[in-house]
């Protein structure tokens, strides 16, 4: 299930687009995403529909595009990988693709562990949260869960605690869809991260009334 944000938009007044363009286009990740709302809210209909043999049959029809497309992109990683350093750099390009990233975790493909890309996300986010006086520290990653402490403040903020953790938040659903949640020493619980959009396809069509 995609990450429901519960900050009021008064405070996301203090959190401006990172590129400095409040109209700016959705990311491929946030395309990506509302795709998968898309796919969730058609599978709830599916699933409401009153013909039992008409849901099965739809049902079974994604799970086996799912499938297909699975044992593609493994495919198309085995040739990749064993294409030596030519083929390590396309795959590093294609990692970096977030449409593409986010289709292999969905199918566990990701050549990157969760650890590392979780990194990776509180690293891109850490000059945005230093220029406004804080930072961001991983203390722990059990169970795909992980427990974060902030330091510092914003000083242009009033609600500062919160425009930083929404900073991580947003670096963590792009890099980590898969994270089943996250606390911050002395704020809140975000539990329920944005899992792949498809995961929730798979889990739904898995789900028989």
């Amino acid at each position: 299930m995609l990450l429901e944000s519960t900050t009021t938009p008064e405070r996301l007044e203090c959190f401006p687009n990172q590129n400095g363009n409040e109209d700016a286009e959705p990311t491929p990740m946030q395309q990506f995403h509302e795709q998968g709302r898309r796919i969730e809210e058609l599978i709830e209909r599916i699933n409401a529909l009153p013909d039992f043999g008409a849901r099965k049959l739809l049902q079974d029809c994604l799970e086996t595009m799912l499938a297909f497309q699975g044992r593609g992109l493994a495919q198309i990683l085995d040739v990749v990988q064993d294409s030596g350093p030519e083929g390590q750099k396309v795959l590093e390009r294609l990692v970096e693709n977030q449409a593409v990233s986010a289709l292999l975790l969905i199918h566990g493909l990701h050549p990157v562990d969760l650890a590392t890309r979780l990194q990776h996300a509180l690293d891109k986010v850490r000059p945005y949260m230093e220029s406004h006086g804080g930072n961001v520290e991983l203390l722990a990653l059990e169970n795909d869960f992980a427990r974060l402490r902030l330091h510092g403040t914003c000083k242009s903020c009033p609600s500062s605690t919160v425009t930083m953790e929404l900073a991580v938040r947003r670096a963590i659903e792009e890099f980590c869809p898969d994270l089943a949640g996250f606390e911050v020493e002395g704020g809140g619980q975000n539990s329920g991260l944005a899992g792949p959009p498809a995961e929730d396809v798979q889990n739904a069509t898995a789900r028989r009334s």
